[in-house]
C-alpha cells in the first residue's frame, strides 16, 4: 500500500470528510505523528487510511483550530452556552 503525504490544505473534499469522520472530537496531540524529514525539520501528521493508500495529513495549530471549529471543541468555552448570550 503506497504511503502518501499531503498538507491539509490540498486534500479535497473527501479526505476533508474522512479526515472529519476520523476524528469527530477534534484532533489532539496524541493523535499527530512526528515525522523527520531531510536536513532535520520535522513536521507533524495524522493518518488516514484508505483502501488505496495511507495519506500521512500535515497538520499545524491552525488547521486543529480549523477542525475544532467543525467538530464543535471549543476548549474553555462553557457547554450549555449557546455562544450569544452573556453571562448576567
Amino acid at each position: 500500500m503506497k504511503r502518501v503525504i499531503k498538507d491539509y490544505k490540498n486534500i479535497g473534499i473527501e479526505l476533508l470528510q474522512l479526515l472529519l469522520k476520523t476524528f469527530p472530537d477534534g484532533i489532539y496531540e496524541e493523535d499527530l505523528i512526528c515525522i523527520s524529514m531531510p536536513k532535520g525539520k520535522t513536521i507533524n501528521v495524522v493518518e488516514l487510511k484508505t483502501e488505496k493508500a495511507i495519506y500521512l495529513i500535515k497538520m499545524d495549530k491552525v488547521m486543529q483550530n480549523k477542525m475544532d471549529s467543525f467538530t464543535g471543541d471549543f476548549e474553555g468555552l462553557d457547554p450549555f452556552s449557546d455562544g450569544y448570550r452573556k453571562d448576567s
